[in-house]
């Protein structure tokens, strides 16, 4: 496993609407500009897991919050 998935905080799941990007740690669906990125494309929610996932290494916040 490449040393910067052993730090990912997000991944990917199906669920029944299509796909959802969400916590490891809370198992909760992420959430984007006060959207919850679930019930997604595949490819969607695994761009999406990626993006927050390199900002989260960077410590950039920014697209998670709601306001």
């Amino acid at each position: 496993m490449p040393d910067e998935r052993k730090t990912d905080r997000y991944a990917v799941r199906r669920d029944p609407a299509g796909y959802t990007t969400f916590l490891i740690f809370t198992g909760e669906p992420a959430v984007v500009g006060g959207v919850p990125q679930s019930g997604l494309s595949e490819e969607d929610a695994r761009h999406m897991a990626s993006v927050l996932n390199a900002q989260s290494r960077r410590g950039d916040s920014s697209m998670r919050r709601s306001s």
